[in-house]
């Protein structure tokens, strides 16, 4: 059964496209956003394929392009998704199809993949931004844009259909040691554990994920010794965030 996982809190994707001084002559800077359905995917390895909303909440057509990527964001997955590359009108929603196509996964534990979406805002002149025709690819201002835009990503969660449960169940499973002036957390789960936040003797840590079975490492506060209170949460399936969690260094 295929399974998309909506986030209870609609992620809103900002994107702001960057411009240089000999672009900006050229290229209407523009704050436009794109909301995704969901702030994360959950894709059974077997699963002929999942599905996200994608909306345009401004009153002007954005190109929405779309690729999957591995963990390391350098190279693309063994996904495809479609439609790849397409215009999305002023307030209007389309559908993401993320089809697998390939490639050899864990079958005890999770995978990670990113399901990376790029809005990119239309410029006086682009023929796609004044006709609802189909050449997005004969204007050079598309790719000029595409280049400059700001690609967001949202995880794909590869998890084999043998594992059950919420991963923001399990956040107490998580331990931490203090080595010098780092921390160090092991996840003993066969789950991504997304931190929703992460602190030390009430200073805030920049939160992240560790992989299961994995270990993460973080740098302590500035101003922090080494002993003292871990506090943590978990970002669960659905967006939500475990109960508060804490241990302590002695």
């Amino acid at each position: 059964m295929v399974r998309t996982y909506l986030s209870c809190l609609i992620g809103v994707i900002s994107l702001i496209a960057g411009m240089s001084e000999a672009v900006a002559q050229q290229v209407s800077s523009q704050r436009y956003g794109i909301i995704l359905g969901a702030s994360r995917v959950v894709y059974p390895p077997d699963s002929r394929g999942v599905t996200l909303s994608v909306t345009n909440p401004e009153d002007y057509p954005i190109l929405v392009q779309s690729q999957v990527m591995n963990e390391d964001k350098k190279t693309e997955a063994p996904f495809y998704v479609t439609p790849p590359l397409f215009r999305l009108e002023g307030k209007q929603q389309n559908t993401l199809r993320v089809v697998r196509t390939g490639g050899i996964y864990p079958t005890d534990r999770e995978s990670l993949a990113w399901l990376c979406v790029r809005g990119i805002p239309p410029k006086d002149g682009d023929v796609w931004a004044q006709d609802k025709g189909t050449a997005l690819q004969s204007s050079a201002g598309v790719t000029m844009l595409m280049q400059l835009s700001i690609n967001s990503c949202i995880k794909l969660l590869i998890r084999p259909e043998n594992l059950s449960g919420n991963p923001s169940g399990m956040a107490k499973k998580l331990t931490w040691k203090v080595n010098g002036r780092q921390l160090i957390a092991t996840n003993p789960t066969l789950f991504y554990m997304n931190l929703g936040s992460l602190s030390f003797n009430d200073k805030k840590i920049k939160e992240d994920y560790i992989s299961p079975l994995g270990e993460r490492v973080f740098a302590l506060p500035e101003g922090t010794g080494e002993h003292g209170k871990i506090k943590w949460t978990v970002i669960g399936d659905y967006g939500d965030k475990s109960q508060v969690q804490s241990v302590e260094i002695k």
